[in-house]
């Protein structure tokens, strides 16, 4: 199947869920789709990781044995859509020990720069909090850094640190 030329137009939300159930049946496609996430420019790149997302979250499985070339690939990434998804993804698995630094690293740099969305922000938030519950030592780092782009955010991104805070509050 040539992704490329197929998500060059927007797909409709029935055409999202027919490719999200035929690339869950076919590890090879999801991996050129992940490619093409990770690799492609916009608008395609994101279109691509949006439903690369949609099959991990249907089918847990077939991202399983690309977490570490995920984690490895982000920080190269020039399509945020994608990354907003990526991080998305990555929020539900468990990240192998030795990727941990390299992504709480990207995550706190996402978290602190303007460059960054909200919807990205949140879920690089998100993964390191996840962190914080294998490693409290990053709690106090987290809940400041949260507290520091409070002011500078949407009103979304303060809820989710609010309860991110309170959570950790007790930790």
């Amino acid at each position: 199947m040539n992704f490329g030329s197929l998500l060059e137009t927007f797909p409709s939300r029935i055409e999202v869920d027919l490719l999200i159930n035929e690339i869950g049946a076919s590890r090879e496609q999801f991996n050129s789709l992940l490619d093409l996430a990770l690799d492609g420019k916009d608008p395609v790149a994101w279109r691509a990781a949006w439903i690369v997302d949609g099959v991990a979250e249907k089918h847990p499985e077939m991202a399983d044995s690309y977490i570490t070339s995920i984690v490895r690939r982000l920080p190269g990434l020039k399509s945020k859509g994608a990354l907003r998804s990526m991080l998305r993804l990555l929020c539900r698995y468990e990240i192998p020990e030795e990727e941990q630094g390299i992504l709480i690293d990207l995550c706190f740099g996402i978290l602190v720069s303007e460059l960054y969305p909200v919807a990205v922000k949140v879920h690089a938030m998100q993964i390191i909090y996840n962190h914080v519950l294998l490693y409290p030592e990053l709690k106090e780092e987290l809940i400041t850094v949260i507290e520091d782009q409070m002011n500078n955010n949407s009103v979304g991104f303060s809820s989710r640190a609010r309860r991110l805070i309170r959570q950790m509050e007790k930790l």
